[in-house]
């Protein structure tokens, strides 16, 4: 099993955690004995079997704790998702492994038999452009002739813009210092930071092709800015692995590992708590009971839940108004190699199609992956997966002609459309972190909330599986 050389250890992960719960509200102490336990089906009940979930059902069920894990879907992992039924088994959701993703290393670990590989091996990062209706190579770009960008902004590459505006050293001292009261500066619409640090107006159009929302000024700065503090600290892409057979063999291990078997099918609808014991409610009617709860649902799902009592005012509007991304995936199986037609590299970037074309190397040979986000992703959004691909392929054969007849259409991944996640990762517009800091992890009652939406320190699946732990935490402080 590869074991690249890690930044940050567990020992030092859980110290972190510490930092995570002092920044909360914390309830008092509850003694588990307390509570009838004849009448529980549970110690803890966690909701969702995402990553942060798993975490939080491991490290309590470690601790000793009766836990039970309730999944809406049939399948266990959220947005890691590997399509096995697609050739060249391509990834839907997290896929990439940093090198500082302690947690994750520390569990791939202890399942023991999840080979890994490094990301650089399989994927091919060298692209086309194409831009005002011409494909460009990169190395041309500086000079070409659709390269309306101004001065030093000229020699940078439209997917790469972003960083030229940035302060070369980062405002945020460390990973939690997003939450500070000095960062609320930054907390900013990024477009009107971007401009203020000099961003012509072509560079602001091409960087708004790449936004998580509809617009640049949708986007905090501050966000940004945790990003890319985020990304330094991880080392660049040089330190990304993936699990050779799939990244969904995370989740279905940490699944493994329980006591109890998830009751999948499960869809959560309403949550009481009282000094007692918490008591869900699903769609059918049944209830489950517990001493506490962890909800780990995306923001999109936690707003349809009847909390009883309701969420304190702050809480719920945080709920409500922290936006979710939108993310769409379309995978194609290379029948030919259509670059060596046109002479240009596989991938692609384009300023009319948000996101990127990537090319992996499989087992079963090429595959393409075509991940649309962002302002050019809104037609996608609300289409069927037929759809989807036949759009997909019009758009890649019109900016390539040379896939024509080359590549067939095998999956679509429409996270936007899904029923239990209703989108990508959340992200925070501007003044959401002056005005609600991270009280989406804020205990409610018997409540413990997770998700990555949630996590201080890191973001991607090692986010997700923080939050998980520092919920854990917060229990384990309680009991």
């Amino acid at each position: 099993m590869t074991k690249p050389g890690q930044k940050i250890t567990r020992r030092q992960a859980l110290r972190n955690i510490g930092k995570t719960v002092a920044g909360l509200t914390v309830a008092p102490a509850l003694n588990l004995s307390a509570c009838s336990t004849a009448a529980l089906d549970a110690d803890v009940i966690v909701i969702g079997a995402g990553l942060s979930g798993l975490q939080a059902a491991i490290d309590l069920q470690d601790a000793g704790l009766d836990v039970l894990v309730l999944e809406a879907s049939r399948r266990a992992g959220g947005r890691v998702f590997t399509r096995d039924d697609i050739p060249g088994h391509p990834e839907a959701g997290g896929s990439e492994i940093g090198s500082d993703y302690a947690r994750v290393w520390n569990m791939i670990g202890r399942l023991g038999a999840l080979d890994t590989v490094k990301w650089l091996e399989i994927a091919d990062l060298r692209m086309a452009m194409h831009i005002d209706g011409q494909s460009i190579r990169m190395a041309d770009w500086p000079g070409a002739a659709q390269n309306h960008l101004v001065g030093a902004e000229r020699n940078a590459l439209p997917i790469a813009l972003t960083p030229i505006f940035m302060p070369a050293e980062s405002p945020l001292r460390d990973l939690s210092s997003w939450l500070d009261a000095d960062a609320q500066q930054y907390d900013i619409p990024l477009g009107d930071y971007l401009r203020n640090q000099g961003a012509s107006d072509e560079a602001l159009r091409l960087i708004a092709a790449q936004s998580p929302a509809d617009n640049l000024n949708g986007v905090s700065a501050l966000w940004k800015l945790r990003g890319n503090r985020f990304e330094k600290n991880g080392g660049g892409v040089q330190g990304l692995s993936r699990i050779k057979a799939g990244m969904s063999r995370l989740p279905e291990g940490m699944a493994g590992l329980l006591n109890r078997e998830i009751r999948f099918g499960t869809e959560v609808v309403g949550v009481r708590t009282d000094k007692n014991r918490v008591e869900i409610t699903d769609r059918s009617g049944a209830t489950f009971r517990a001493a506490h709860a962890v909800c780990t649902l995306p923001l999109t799902m936690t707003r349809n839940i009847r909390f009883d009592p309701a969420l304190p005012a702050l809480q719920a509007e945080a709920f409500r108004e922290t936006p979710q991304g939108h993310a769409t995936s379309v995978f194609f199986h290379v029948k030919e190699p259509y670059w060596d037609v046109d002479g240009l590299p596989a991938g692609l970037w384009s300023d009319t199609m948000s996101g990127w074309v990537l090319r992996y190397h499989a087992d079963e040979g090429h595959y393409l992956w075509v991940f649309k986000d962002g302002p050019n992703n809104a037609r996608w959004r609300t289409m069927d997966d037929a759809d989807i691909m036949r759009q997909a392929q019009a758009d890649l054969q019109a900016l390539r002609p040379s896939t024509v007849g080359r590549i067939e259409p095998t999956g679509v991944v429409n996270w936007s459309r899904h029923p239990w996640l209703m989108g990508g990762n959340a992200y925070r517009a501007p003044g959401n972190i002056t005005r609600f800091g991270n009280i989406t992890a804020q205990v409610h009652g018997r409540i413990h909330f997770a998700g990555v939406h949630t996590a201080v320190m890191m973001m991607g699946m090692e986010g997700a599986m923080e939050s998980g732990e520092r919920a854990a935490l917060e229990i384990l402080l309680r009991s």
